[in-house]
């Protein structure tokens, strides 16, 4: 398996509110196997927040992380694409995954459990074979004191 399910938790504030950005443990092996050459980032604009954490309620914090686990498991699964990071700021919530193949991804996405009506995601996707998006994030949090 190219990269563990450990993860490595930074947290800080950004623009005054607080931020919570997770990465693989061992993403550098995933990376260097140069096996994923498609950056396809999800973004999850949350309908609620909590003034008093910056983040989503509860309960929305609870759908998010359902939609992560399904995500992880349904692209996962054959190691065709890999959950290197995740972010969450201001009510949006992004997942930042390196995939071998676009459309192989995008019919492993069309499996995840889908609540009615669907999840209020945006989905993009970039040839990114230098992992520049995850290297770009990753730098400024190894920056910081």
């Amino acid at each position: 398996m190219l990269a563990n399910n450990r993860w490595v938790r930074s947290t800080g504030t950004l623009s005054e509110k607080p931020i919570s950005i997770q990465y693989r443990e061992d993403w550098a092996l995933a990376k260097e196997a140069g096996e994923y050459p498609v950056c396809v980032q999800i973004a999850w604009n949350a309908d609620t927040l909590d003034d008093s954490t910056g983040f989503p309620s509860l309960a929305e914090q609870s759908e998010i992380l359902f939609f992560h686990e399904q995500l992880q498991s349904h692209i996962e699964k054959d190691e065709q694409a890999l959950i290197m990071m995740s972010i969450s700021h201001d009510g949006v919530n992004q997942w930042v995954i390196y995939a071998q193949d676009l459309e192989r991804f995008i019919a492993a996405l069309e499996q995840v459990p889908n609540k009615e009506g669907g999840y209020p995601i945006e989905v993009v996707a970039d040839e990114d074979p230098e992992w520049n998006v995850f290297t770009q994030v990753y730098q400024v949090i190894e920056s910081q004191p």
